[in-house]
């Protein structure tokens, strides 16, 4: 019997710190791929289609640091005889583990710490276990927060259901995680609803961390794929036998695997023992694809930076489209599902491969079929659908409550319904009260004309009733924000002064300052990040000062950024950005000196992008004289 069971585990882990309270209102939108060679058709028409401004009305998480203490997390185990699968819903509904008792093997890396880093589309991101990535290109929003968790009885059993309400597509998603009595593999049922009212660009993957070792193959029925190498390229390869070898990559790279005609989906990784994770769906899961961190010296520090035990992992990932550069388009009303398993392929010793040599696909699909034939997954898939809609147990955990806000904003305006009775939003967070009171009473309250809120909603029916209500600056303030983000620069900047008209504010002083810097009035916008940051509440000061300097610099103005720094707290000062920060503009300033010296003294950016290669950039302008630190070292194509 399959037993499903609550409890409380202990992590090291960094602390998460709060959410930036910045509204995201610059245009992120990535820069296109150069493309090298023929693509076809489907994928070039794609990969210009669906990409969001920027992540607005998210906020970005990115105040995090790189001590590890003990932290209490709560954990969901599923567990038979064959497989013990731990869930994390907290942070973001991760599969945390997942090990075959059978053979008492890990058939995912399970990291030995919640070490975040800069990879998330909110910045905040953690390696190990499966992943649920959904809305756009990127980690998703809900990476590294919690999603609603409860039990679900079903019968014959239970399952666990994670959930939650996708702000950027204004999309409902749902996880339901079950693991029959008998049965080798966890099976995920993924649904996706579109209660919009509009068509949607959707996007999906799911990405599984694999134990990388030099014995490491992956294995796929494909023999040609996409390729990029994190140099801005794209292009159709061949697959070769080093391909399939993670630890054979030179540079870190993704391989998309090409879908081979009348082949079920699928991809698998496996040791020297034949023993790894194999990952299937159901057909409207297509894509498959390979991450590799690469053996370049950017690619080991970055397994050190996201792995402190110093084990190195691999990805293998499942998707809607062929590419992580494609989105699909969901039809206004419509749901897609499909069910993924995740179990050991457990190939036999015989799998032992010469140098050169590429699994054997046709064998190990034989294998696949074998232990979890296409008909039972397509079972699976009905029966999960039969559950899908099954009222859920006691909350285990608790998400957000932006899902009830949009629920109840759906009832203020006669629209269509949001919750459905399988995924219910009745939770209630502090950061959703200001908007049930606008919805309620049609006003705003006041706040600190210091404080920048930090909580923000978008779309024409709030920005109607925010018109509606009582004209403040607080009104105007988020009104011009609602354009700034949504890339209306005349709008933006009218609200921005309409709002200051009433009342001199934070949230205007930085909204304006970007605005500036953005139509390249950088020595006006310097003032206003000067203002702004010296007067907003101590909880803002942090993200001003660091998104000051950043922009005064991008904006060619390093004594703007210095002024800034300057003139900030003492603990900002020490913050590892705002050092970084104060290198460049030093640097920039023709003070070379003193930027060697706090180059050679340590900064550590704790959230240093990936694939930011501007440490390693200012040491070779600085110093370059001297050999780049290993600790400085990220590049992951040199």
């Amino acid at each position: 019997m399959t037993a499903i069971r609550v409890e409380t585990i202990t992590l090291p882990a960094a602390d998460l710190g709060a959410a930036n309270p910045l509204a995201v209102v610059a245009d992120a939108s990535q820069p296109p791929y150069a493309v090298s060679g023929a693509l076809p058709e489907e994928i070039a028409a794609g990969m210009g289609f669906g990409g969001v401004r920027n992540l607005f009305p998210y906020t970005m998480q990115d105040d995090y640091d790189r001590e590890l203490r003990p932290t209490e997390f709560m954990a969901i185990v599923l567990e038979n005889t064959h497989l013990r699968a731990m869930v994390l819903p907290e942070l973001g509904g991760r599969v945390w583990s997942l090990r075959d008792l059978d053979r008492d093997v890990d058939l995912l890396h399970a990291n030995d710490a919640v070490q975040y880093a800069n990879l998330a589309l909110r910045d905040a991101w953690f390696a190990g276990g499966i992943e649920w990535n959904l809305g756009t290109r990127g980690h998703a929003p809900s990476t590294a927060s919690p999603l609603h968790a409860a039990i679900v009885d079903i019968d014959g059993g239970q399952l666990l259901r994670m959930w939650e309400f996708d702000r950027l597509r204004e999309t409902v998603f749902q996880v339901d995680l079950s693991l029959p009595a008998d049965s080798s593999a966890l099976f995920a049922y993924v649904r996706i609803r579109n209660t919009s009212g509009r068509d949607v660009p959707m996007y999906w993957w799911t990405n599984a961390a694999i134990p990388q070792t030099p014995s490491t193959r992956i294995i796929t029925p494909s023999r040609s794929a996409i390729a990029t190498g994190y140099d801005g390229a794209i292009a159709s390869v061949e697959i070769t036998p080093d391909m399939l070898v993670p630890a054979r990559a030179p540079y870190a790279a993704d391989y998309f695997f090409d879908p081979v005609d009348d082949e079920r989906p699928w991809v698998a990784a496996c040791d020297e023992n034949g023993d790894g994770l194999a990952l299937l769906s159901t057909r409207r899961l297509r894509g498959r694809k390979l991450f590799c961190w690469g053996e370049g010296a950017g690619g080991h520090r970055w397994q050190r930076w996201l792995t402190p035990g110093g084990n190195h992992y691999a990805e293998i990932q499942s998707g809607l489209a062929r590419t992580q550069f494609e989105h699909l388009l969901l039809p206004a009303g419509e749901s897609w599902d499909w069910v993924e398993a995740y179990g050991n392929i457990a190939l036999g010793g015989g799998s032992r491969l010469a140098e050169g040599e590429i699994p054997d696909a046709a064998a190990a699909a034989r294998r696949v079929e074998t232990l979890w034939p296409a008909a039972s997954m397509e079972a699976q898939l009905a029966q999960s659908r039969e559950a899908a809609d099954v009222p859920p147990g006691d909350l285990v955990v608790r998400g957000s409550g932006w899902g009830h806000l949009e629920q109840r904003r759906r009832e203020h305006a006669g629209d269509g319904a949001l919750a459905a009775s399988g995924t219910p939003f009745d939770v209630v967070t502090d950061d959703v009260q200001p908007w049930l009171e606008l919805l309620d009473t049609g006003t705003l309250s006041l706040i600190d004309r210091r404080e920048i809120p930090g909580s923000y909603v978008r779309g024409e029916a709030w920005e109607m009733l925010l018109t509606q209500a009582p004209r403040t600056w607080l009104t105007a303030a988020h009104l011009a924000t609602m354009a700034h983000a949504r890339g209306d620069i005349e709008r933006a900047g009218a609200y921005y002064a309409a709002s200051f008209a009433l009342a001199p504010n934070m949230m205007v002083l930085r909204g304006r300052a970007r605005l500036r810097a953005e139509t390249d009035r950088v020595t006006l916008a310097a003032d206003d990040y000067l203002a702004a940051a010296g007067h907003a509440l101590p909880a803002a000061q942090p993200a001003l000062v660091i998104e000051a300097a950043t922009v005064l610099l991008a904006g060619g103005d390093p004594a703007g950024a210095l002024r800034i720094i300057e003139a900030a707290d003492a603990e900002i000062a020490k913050i590892g950005r705002v050092r970084f920060l104060r290198a460049t503009a030093l640097h920039r300033l023709g003070r070379n000196a003193e930027a060697g010296r706090m180059l050679r003294e340590g900064i550590e950016i704790a959230n240093l992008r990936e694939g930011d290669d501007t440490v390693s950039d200012l040491w070779s302008r600085v110093i370059p004289d001297e050999p780049l630190p290993a600790d400085y070292d990220f590049r992951m194509k040199v």
